[in-house]
């Protein structure tokens, strides 16, 4: 598995990817999501947690914040990789 860490390059079209989150693991299964509204009530995007699977602490509700709501900066990811192809005969069940 080869790791890119300019996150800046992974895809945010909500395109799923693992992602490297520090203190959280290589586990992480995270989409871009450009739903959401900033706290000057403009559209923004985040990383979102896309399994079920517990968050960072400091990301609210499953969302990667540039400020969370307890003021704090949640803890953004610092590489990702593609998901790895479903195995023969999966896809679409």
């Amino acid at each position: 598995m080869k790791w890119n860490t300019n996150m800046d390059e992974a895809p945010r079209d909500g395109t799923a990817i693992q992602a490297r989150i520090p203190g959280h693991g290589e586990d992480n299964i995270i989409a871009w999501d450009e739903a959401y509204i900033d706290s000057a009530n403009r559209p923004c995007g985040s990383w979102t947690y896309v399994e079920d699977r517990e968050p960072p602490e400091d990301w609210t509700d499953g969302v990667c914040w540039e400020v969370n709501e307890d003021g704090k900066p949640s803890t953004q990811p610092t590489a990702w990789t593609h998901l790895p192809p479903p195995p023969d005969g999966t896809e679409g069940e």
